[in-house]
């Protein structure tokens, strides 16, 4: 539905909930942009311009509205779009990273400031409101949050190469443990299925050999 020769997609691209747009951030004028596409490929629409997008938007579940992280003006911070092409609204003031929307849109999740390579686990209301969560450093880099539902919230945390998944549940405030894999591969996205049930990863092994080559003797 899409050629990487016409804009290369810089982050995940989430589908709305009916399967009928997808979001979809390219690079325009040397800024990355947020756009909306039709799941057949047409039918691409630019929206809030003036907002350059960082890493990957997450679309609210009745596709009214995407939010983002990014900067407006030179100012970070946490926007809600709305896909009829409306002004984008600051929810929150500050860096934010990949955030993911709540099934029943009511919570948003993020990554904060990173401090080195990590950064903290935030969280607001669909308003703006903070909502304290508990202390959780992650890395910056990948997309590692995910909502199973409206009240779990599964996340990567670990270090470099020693990522495992983790449950949030937002009615105790209390995390959990769900994996400790042994295979220490990158790991840098994920998403959980509709029945909350099973996690879906990626995993990247680098393999380097090393050979020596005889050069061939210059003749004089």
């Amino acid at each position: 539905i899409w050629k990487g020769g016409v804009g290369a997609a810089l982050a995940s691209p989430p589908p709305s909930r009916d399967g009928r747009h997808i979001a979809i951030v390219m690079r325009r004028n040397g800024k990355p942009r947020l756009h909306v596409l039709a799941a057949d490929g047409g039918d691409l629409q630019t929206l809030a311009d003036a907002v350059t997008v960082r890493g990957s938007p997450s679309r609210l579940p009745d596709g009214k509205s995407s939010v983002l992280g990014g900067s407006l003006s030179g100012r970070d911070g946490l926007f809600k779009i709305p896909v009829d092409g409306g002004a984008p609204v600051q929810l929150i003031e500050g860096p934010a990273l990949n955030p993911v929307w709540s099934p029943d849109g009511r919570m948003i999740a993020y990554v904060g400031a990173n401090v080195s390579a990590y950064a903290p686990l935030l969280a607001v209301r669909d308003d703006g409101t903070p909502i304290d969560v508990p202390r959780i450093s992650m890395r910056r880099d990948g997309e590692r949050l995910r909502f199973a539902d409206g009240r779990t919230l599964i996340y990567m945390q670990g270090a470099a190469r020693a990522q495992d998944f983790w449950m949030l549940n937002l009615d105790t405030m209390q995390t959990r443990q769900l994996t400790r894999l042994t295979r220490r591969d990158t790991m840098r996205t994920f998403d959980v299925t509709p029945d909350g049930k099973r996690i879906v990863f990626d995993r990247l092994r680098d393999n380097s050999d090393i050979v020596l080559i005889d050069l061939p003797r210059t003749v004089k």
